[in-house]
């Protein structure tokens, strides 16, 4: 009881550490992507576009620090929140379907996010594109969640039930606030572009609230 009571904080330390290098490494990713996209196309997109972007960019940045960390166990079990390099090599086919996964997602939001449509006439991908890409995104993640169905745990089910439940219920008191807030002329516009981001967001969201109740942010 002693040694579980001292190794807490330890485990806590461990878990600051890594979320603030994570903020770094977003941080950097995110001003290096700003950076690149200049001023004036920032300026087109306008907020709704830039927040949808963004979301993407964290998804595509989770799958790349869990890609380093499948590549190099070593470094990444400091990085990630795993017991050490022995559990990476050990879940390493799921944690690679994860990392596939936030991948497509991130791209296929990035690209929503630069496409041109009303109002943006200066985006830079193909309206057909971003949406071919979505689509293809999905039909893919339904044809693997079948296949897959059977080679994820108790444990990998429920939390994946609970992470659903959880974005469904922050989203919709999310939007649904929004969406009277809007309507009821109180100045918080709702647009389409918005409901795609709050999804998506909540989604990363609550998966991260059910891995937290279960206390597995700090192993």
């Amino acid at each position: 009881m002693n040694s579980m009571t001292e190794d807490k904080p330890a485990r806590w330390k461990r878990m600051v550490m890594q979320m603030f290098v994570g903020a770094l490494a977003g941080g950097g990713v995110m001003a290096a992507v700003l950076t690149a996209a200049g001023s004036d196309l920032l300026d087109a997109m306008g907020p709704s576009r830039v927040a949808l972007g963004s979301v993407g960019l964290v998804y595509a940045l989770m799958a790349g620090l869990v890609g380093f960390g499948l590549a190099a166990p070593r470094a990444g079990a400091k990085l990630l929140n795993v017991a050490d390099a022995e559990e990476l090599r050990e879940e390493r086919r799921g944690m690679m379907r994860s990392t596939v996964t936030m991948a497509a997602i991130g791209v296929a939001l990035v690209l929503l996010a630069l496409a041109r449509g009303p109002g943006f006439a200066a985006g830079v991908v193909p309206a057909g594109v971003a949406m071919c890409v979505l689509l293809i995104v999905f039909a893919a993640g339904a044809i693997a969640s079948w296949r897959w169905r059977n080679d994820f745990d108790e444990l990998n089910h429920q939390l994946g039930l609970e992470g659903c439940f959880w974005a469904f219920c922050l989203s919709w008191v999310l939007l649904t606030l929004w969406g009277a807030a809007d309507f009821l002329g109180w100045g918080a516009v709702l647009t389409p572009i918005d409901v795609v981001t709050t999804l998506s967001a909540m989604m990363l969201l609550g998966a991260f609230v059910a891995i937290g109740r279960r206390g597995m942010m700090t192993r």
